[in-house]
């Protein structure tokens, strides 16, 4: 009987002589002499026959004489290594830019073959959509690498199609067998793979149910192929399930014959990886039984095996174990060292002027690649460094790991995928700041002082920023007519382009040159003047730094007082809360700490607000405690501004949906003493002085009782349209569609109505009109210059969630971001009477000039005259502008 071929005949058969007549180790101990591996590979291509002459036109600007020249079955040579080039700059050279050059090769290239191009007609097995999965596949790994989250989401759904596509192609011409590629490699179809890809993507995007969904499906489809490696892997996620069931030994067992299995087999690059794999979940076992030094040796053993294989990333993963195991257990080596080795395997050598880069150990500066993995390790090795004192250095490796974060949410086209980007990177904004605030205390430099506002504002503001960028904004005065008239194009352009349902490969392209263009104009309208350098810094959603909120709390000063501070408060650890104050023309933030617990006041506050009921048990029994449990938070105020300022006040963690203004500091509570308004940001102001410079909308609408249940709603809406001399709105007149139409088109618009906060989704949060909800998520789909003020008088239309960005979700932040300058609402069910006080003490003072602040804070502390109990006169806040 004859011999079974061995692998390279049976390759080389495959795609004809002289084949790629090399073994990776071959190419990795010459690739020092002659270049790059990637760049050996392709020397080789091209003097190969096989190849057909590509690589001597692959440059050109048209294959079409290339194309009609060779077959379609001919091409495939040539896509294989095409995808052998791409995958070889990405994981042996991690050449990124090569990688993407190459890859985007390799779909043009599938997209040539015939349609009818099927199993039948290959000379592997394979139809033209399974390429064009298995190219698209490809080019969605390296955007994700770059952090290219939704044009990630976006290639691994259009190769999933694809996918599918191909497996019908399959079944229409009756092929049953394997392609002989997956016989002769021993490999599986992939789909395992491509389904956990797109979980791992759809989370990163912020799609949770898609994300859940892909999950299960790569459960699903975990034993469709019934090869050596994914008997291994089965045993894998056997030990993996015990493992995190607390059973380390059974976990042991399994590991261990995986090990076994994969021993027998013969020894191709994925079955050395999944021993690799093996051994480094064998560590983990080890380390969790408390034996340190044996699970070093394991992972020890994983990278012997991995070492030269590019898989860069399973090499970080080791590393990082290892860094882990030895913060505790100090003894026997330092962590710092392998999380450096960690963040090497995601970085390669710097271009002279290239971002994201750092500098190794040994001198090389080096230039973080992969962003998803490279972000965790920086982390971490901040962490480390921190700990050990070098908070310099700790603090260099945060502002990478957060320019990593900003580059990503940069890539982010949809408000719930900048969302979901801000909250998983948010992170690292947090650790920054605390270490700044940390070296501010130490040093005395206020410079570390400003830097935290700055980080602070960057972690606030960001979504709100985007939103702002995309509006309609006029261009200052000076601005030369052709340079206007091109960043309108290009806006233009960009707007038409992202409403396309389809983003496939050709919208990104079209959408990064468009970008490119936008960022060449506002570089040039930059340089024109303040105005037009402050114009460009909203619409590429700068954060405001404290200089820039100096210079607008000093050119919109209120009256009677004539001074406005900015307080953005921050927990720096579970018992520190920081303010961190900036006022009109101040030179630099002072920052003033408190002791405060932040685990017993989250649950104070979660006991006893959020709803009338509770907040009127405490206004009844507990308000002593309550001022009790706030005192340190409001204390430093007497310490940030004088009586009198108006305080705008950046809340964070329990504090949202407090009414702060109650509490007491010294002998009356802090409404007595300031004016307060809440903001989600400082940077908004910048914001809004661009929009009240180009601001033109007028009138007033009025909506009140539109489920005909509340008469002293429906009073209060009579009375005010009167005092207006318009037309209210009332009962069934008062539907979604027109209160949604007065947002667009009023100066101010007053809504009495039901209204409702479901923490569960916070943009379901909604007024409940005449015919239907009026949703937070509905509202965020407007937008408008000059709406002034929305007042609404609703339960509860003041209460918002704050995710770990602190970006506030619900019906004041929907106004805000539709362009509203401030909004008046209700942390709960205020008493129609006191209601009815308030709203009308409120238009009384702003019909005899008051700004909104002073105005709220007069008619609540009158109302407080009458009934000193706090659920009946402060329950209504100011959120946004306070003029």
């Amino acid at each position: 009987m004859a011999a079974e071929p061995d692998f390279q005949d049976r390759l080389g058969a495959l795609l004809g002589r002289p084949a790629l007549t090399w073994e990776p180790a071959d190419y990795r101990q010459s690739a020092g002499e002659h270049g790059s591996t990637g760049d050996l590979l392709l020397a080789k291509c091209r003097v190969n026959p096989n190849m057909a002459g590509f690589f001597d036109i692959v440059e050109a600007e048209s294959w079409q004489s290339w194309l009609a020249a060779v077959a379609a079955d001919a091409r495939e040579p040539v896509i294989i290594v095409v995808q052998a080039l791409s995958i070889t700059y990405r994981d042996q050279d991690r050449n990124l830019a090569a990688a993407l050059h190459w890859a985007a090769i390799h779909v043009r290239l599938a997209r040539s073959l015939p349609d009818g191009f099927g199993p039948r007609s290959s000379r592997v097995g394979y139809s033209k959509d399974h390429y064009l999965y298995a190219a698209l596949a490809g080019l969605a790994k390296l955007e994700g690498l770059r952090g290219a989250v939704e044009r990630e989401y976006a290639l691994l759904r259009e190769a999933e199609s694809h996918y599918h596509a191909g497996q019908e192609a399959r079944r229409r011409e009756g092929v049953t067998e394997r392609p002989a590629v997956e016989r002769i490699l021993g490999i599986g179809s992939g789909l395992e793979h491509l389904y956990r890809d797109l979980s791992k993507a759809a989370w990163r995007i912020g799609d949770e149910a898609e994300a859940r969904r892909y999950h299960l499906l790569a459960n699903d489809h975990r034993n469709d192929d019934r090869t050596a490696d994914s008997e291994i892997a089965e045993l894998m996620l056997r030990g993996e399930y015990w493992l995190d069931m607390g059973q380390a030994n059974t976990a042991l067992g399994y590991f261990q014959d995986a090990i076994a299995l994969a021993e027998t087999e013969q020894m191709h690059t994925h079955i050395v990886q999944v021993t690799a794999q093996a051994y480094d979940r064998i560590a983990e076992v080890y380390n969790r039984l408390g034996v340190p030094r044996t699970a070093l040796l394991m992972l020890a053993k994983a990278r012997e095996l991995m070492i030269g294989s590019g898989k860069s990333g399973f090499l970080a993963g080791v590393e990082v174990t290892a860094a882990r195991i030895l913060r505790t257990s100090p003894r026997l080596g330092v962590a710092l060292d392998h999380y450096l080795r960690a963040l090497e395997y995601y970085s390669a050598p710097a271009e002279p002027g290239a971002a994201h880069t750092w500098t190794a150990p040994d001198g090389r500066v080096l230039r973080v690649i992969d962003f998803e993995g490279g972000f965790g390790v920086l982390l971490a090795a901040a962490e480390v460094l921190r700990e050990d004192g070098r908070r310099g250095e700790a603090v260099d490796f945060l502002r990478l790991a957060t320019a990593i974060a900003e580059s990503v949410r940069g890539s982010a086209l949809d408000e719930a995928s900048r969302i979901a980007v801000q909250e998983q990177r948010s992170e690292a904004l947090v650790a920054l700041a605390r270490i700044q605030l940390e070296l501010a205390r130490e040093t005395g430099s206020p410079d570390f002082a400003d830097e935290a506002w700055q980080t602070m504002e960057t972690l606030r503001a960001r979504t709100f920023l985007d939103m702002v960028g995309d509006t309609a904004l006029a261009l200052p005065a000076g601005v030369p007519a052709e340079l206007a008239a091109r960043e309108a194009e290009l806006l233009e352009r960009r707007r038409r382009l992202r409403a396309e349902a389809n983003r496939d490969n050709g919208f990104w392209a079209a959408h990064e040159s468009i970008e490119a263009e936008l960022a060449q104009v506002w570089h040039s309208l930059a340089a024109l003047s303040p105005e037009t350098a402050e114009y460009v810094a909203v619409r590429q959603a700068r954060p405001a730094s404290h200089a820039e909120v100096s210079a607008v709390l000093r050119d919109r000063a209120p009256e009677p007082s004539g001074r406005a501070v900015a307080v953005n408060l921050f927990f720096q650890d579970d018992q520190t809360l920081t303010l961190l104050a900036v006022g009109g023309g101040d030179a630099h933030v002072r920052v003033v700490s408190s002791r405060v617990d932040r685990r017993r006041l989250t649950k104070f506050a979660a006991a006893n607000f959020g709803s009338a009921s509770r907040v009127r048990e405490l206004a009844t029994d507990l308000e002593d405690l309550f001022h009790h449990e706030f005192a340190g938070v409001v204390a430093p105020f007497a310490d940030l501004c004088e009586p009198g300022d108006t305080v705008v006040v950046g809340l964070t963690g329990p504090l949202h949906n407090i009414p702060l203004g109650a509490v007491r500091l010294g002998d009356d509570v802090l409404l007595a003493r300031n004016p307060l308004v809440i903001s989600p940001s400082a940077s908004l102001f910048r914001s809004w002085r661009l929009a009240i410079r180009h601001g033109g909308q007028g009138g007033h609408a009025v909506f009140g009782d539109p489920t005909g249940d509340l008469a002293g709603a429906r009073i209060e809406a009579a009375e005010l349209a009167e005092r207006w001399g318009v037309a209210p709105m009332l009962g069934a007149a008062a539907t979604a569609e027109a209160l949604l139409a007065a947002l667009g088109s009023a100066g101010s618009v007053h809504v009495a109505a039901h209204a409702a906060f479901s923490a569960e989704d916070p943009l379901a949060s909604g007024v409940r009109m005449a015919d239907r909800v009026l949703t937070a998520q509905e509202i965020l789909g407007i937008r408008t210059s000059g709406l002034d003020l929305v007042a609404l008088s609703a339960c509860e239309s003041g209460v918002y969630h704050a995710q770990r960005s602190e970006d506030p979700m619900g019906l004041p932040r929907a106004l805000l971001f539709a362009g509203a300058h401030s909004v008046l609402a209700s942390l709960w069910k205020v008493p129609d009477s006191s209601a009815y006080q308030l709203m009308t003490g409120f238009y009384s003072g702003l019909r005899n000039g008051l700004p909104k602040a002073e105005a709220l804070r007069r008619t609540a502390l009158a109302v407080r005259g009458q009934d000193e109990r706090l659920d009946r006169w402060a329950g209504f806040v100011l959120v946004g502008s306070w003029l």
